[in-house]
């Protein structure tokens, strides 16, 4: 019985602590607030590289697109301005503009013109296939 007592005197000191080696709450929480701040400053830091990582991914994501769709629309334009006719494409810009106001079918019969004795007779240009004006009808019906 008597070693009983002593095995109890031995787990509570005489100044009332439960265990010999303890620190007051305060000391105790002070390491592990540092050590979850440091923690939380970690992951913080992480997420911000993580953050920057997929925004610069993003940027040349776009730029990649933007290259792309640069090229789609000079192929196209290389496209449509193939399908003027000649006599179009060799025109200056200010001309078709000006002169004709930008009407191709005006600026054809314009160019076309066949008669030496100062009348404008004209060659009649074939009527555009209804597909096509089907097809421009279309584009400009707005949304």
């Amino acid at each position: 019985m008597n070693s009983a007592l002593q095995d109890t005197n031995r787990d509570t000191p005489q100044d009332g602590c439960k265990s010999p080696g303890a620190l007051s709450s305060r000391s105790v929480r002070s390491p592990n607030r540092q050590a979850h701040i440091q923690l939380a400053n970690e992951q913080r830091q992480a997420m911000i590289e993580n953050f920057d990582m997929e925004v610069e991914d993003k940027i040349r994501s776009m730029r990649a697109q933007h290259e792309a769709d640069k090229m789609d629309l000079v192929l196209k334009a290389d496209c449509d301005i193939a399908q003027l006719p000649k006599c179009v494409r060799d025109m200056s810009l200010v001309t078709f503009l000006r002169d004709y106001g930008g009407d191709v079918s005006a600026a054809v019969r314009g160019v076309l013109k066949i008669d030496d004795r100062g009348r404008e007779s004209m060659v009649p240009l074939p009527e555009t296939p209804l597909v096509i004006r089907a097809r421009r009808k279309a584009a400009t019906k707005p949304t």
